[in-house]
């Protein structure tokens, strides 16, 4: 932060610098009448944006107080103005008051701050390469050294505006050795775990700042999964999750959360079909639900600013650890573009960008295109991600759910062996950036659209003869199979 001293003069030389005065004054009124609002421009909010000497300082106070966690409206910035004696200094209640009047909308809030960015290094190149002619023309130092100055001196305005760490290799170094000492003495996942022994073994938990995508035609348990990956971190670890649901209601989703608890059969609970005794067994099964940190947003049609706002309330407020969406196809950018393909880009890079700024993993289901029905074996692909490469490149992990009863396959091969197809859901590992490749089979009860481990298939002898080594082979692909303490683990439920 520049100190008050170093501000950049607003004339130069006769020269009118640039400023928008209007709109300093509409996002810090945006501000105090939303406190959301700098939930949404945290990341790029800075006091050296703002170039009236009064908006600068209470930009300050209001960054200070957001850091502190302390509520920000018209009343709290006069008292916090007051105590620090600078109350007089930027005008009095009457200027803060008046601050709000100038407010239409908070909608456009990310566009202004893009413009007070602008004006900011409009200004800084001014000053900066104003002082730098002076020295060219007094004809005394290296030219040479005027350059180098010139330079280093914008790109140090550039830090200003834009917030961005480089850190050396020995903090990363000890920051690595010190998350793994914590690990390894309390025994948890590094990540954020499923419940699903196979998958937590290939991913040891999902890790922070990865963005999943879990793809699949319909009916191949897509929602199911993602439901079934929440209930275990949320309810059984006390992890808060949270879940953005756009293809189905609140009440829906949580008709499949209690009929994934209490085993009654889904369709009952959300028809509303149920009996007096089934209603007891809700009750009396469900009580975890009265404290789990699960959060639900069923917002339809929600834009990807507004879940970027959203998520990093959920994070800042409640600390989330993980966030769900269902599913890609269904939210809109919130830009002007023509393309459908190049919105779905826009979106899948907004949502790696999230899950890194907030260093949390980030789930996202997708749509796949019909080429896979044209398969024999129906299996889905990479090439299959439905409107977008860019959703592929993104991602950290691809991971397709697959049931191959649902296609009338009657016997499935992993590594040597045949598996009947009844209730066996396959999850595709098809991308992983910091890990194998390859199959795991998991358990699906269709009447609770509820997936669970898959116990049985590891009781044979020649499967767990074969996972010996925690390799195994299938389509010259590795999985990261599990160590056999698995052999006598139980579903979480």
């Amino acid at each position: 932060m520049r100190k008050k001293e170093d501000n950049l003069p607003l004339v130069l030389e006769n020269q009118i610098i640039p400023v928008a005065q209007d709109i300093e004054c509409s996002v810090l009124g945006m501000v105090l009448l939303d406190n959301t609002n700098m939930v949404e421009i945290w990341s790029d909010f800075n006091p050296n944006l703002f170039a009236i000497k009064e908006n600068k300082l209470i930009a300050e106070v209001i960054y200070e107080m957001y850091k502190n966690d302390k509520a920000i409206d018209i009343m709290t910035l006069t008292v916090e103005l007051n105590q620090k004696q600078l109350l007089k200094e930027v005008g009095g209640p009457y200027y803060i008051t008046n601050l709000t009047s100038k407010v239409v909308s908070s909608a456009n809030i990310n566009f202004y701050i893009k413009i007070l960015q602008q004006k900011f290094l409009e200004r800084s190149i001014v000053y900066i390469c104003n002082k730098n002619l002076q020295r060219v023309l007094d004809f005394r130092e290296d030219v040479f050294d005027v350059f180098a100055n010139l330079q280093l001196e914008l790109d140090n305005c550039l830090k200003d505006v834009l917030r961005y760490e480089v850190s050396k290799i020995s903090e990363i170094h000890y920051d690595i050795i010190f998350k793994m000492s914590n690990v390894i003495e309390k025994g948890i996942k590094s990540g954020v775990p499923t419940g699903f022994t196979l998958l937590d073994n290939v991913t040891n938990g999902w890790q922070d700042s990865d963005l999943i995508i879990l793809a699949g035609r319909p009916s191949m348990g897509k929602t199911a999964c993602a439901v079934s990956m929440i209930i275990h971190p949320s309810i059984e670890k006390q992890i808060p999750v949270a879940i953005f649901s756009l293809e189905m209601s609140k009440f829906q989703l949580g008709g499949r959360i209690q009929s994934y608890i209490s085993e009654i059969n889904v369709s009952k609970i959300i028809k509303s079909q149920l009996n007096i005794d089934e209603l007891r067994v809700i009750i009396a099964s469900c009580e975890s639900l009265d404290k789990a940190p699960l959060y639900i947003d069923d917002t339809p049609n929600i834009s990807l600013l507004e879940l970027k706002s959203k998520s990093r309330k959920l994070v800042k407020e409640n600390g989330v650890r993980l966030i769900v969406i269902d599913y890609l196809q269904l939210m809109r950018s919130g830009l002007n573009i023509m393309h459908r393909e190049q919105e779905i880009a826009e979106i899948s890079r907004g949502l790696k960008a999230l899950a890194k700024e907030l260093n949390i993993p980030v789930i996202a289901l997708s749509q796949l295109s019909r080429t896979v029905e044209s398969r024999g074996d129906k299996k889905p692909m990479l090439s299959d991600l439905r409107e977008s490469g860019q959703i592929e490149q993104d991602a950290d992990m691809v991971i397709f759910t697959y049931r191959p009863e649902y296609y009338g396959i009657e016997q499935y091969e992993i590594g040597s062996q045949n598996f009947e197809t009844f209730g066996l859901m396959m999850l595709l590992v098809a991308k992983h950036r910091n890990g194998e490749l390859g199959e795991i089979p998991l358990r699906f009860v269709h009447e609770n659209a509820k997936i669970k481990n898959y116990n049985n298939l590891l009781n044979s002898n020649t499967f767990a003869q074969e996972n010996q080594n925690n390799v195994i082979q299938v389509n010259q692909s590795n999985v990261i199979q599990n160590n056999t303490d698995f052999l006598n683990q139980q579903p979480p439920f």
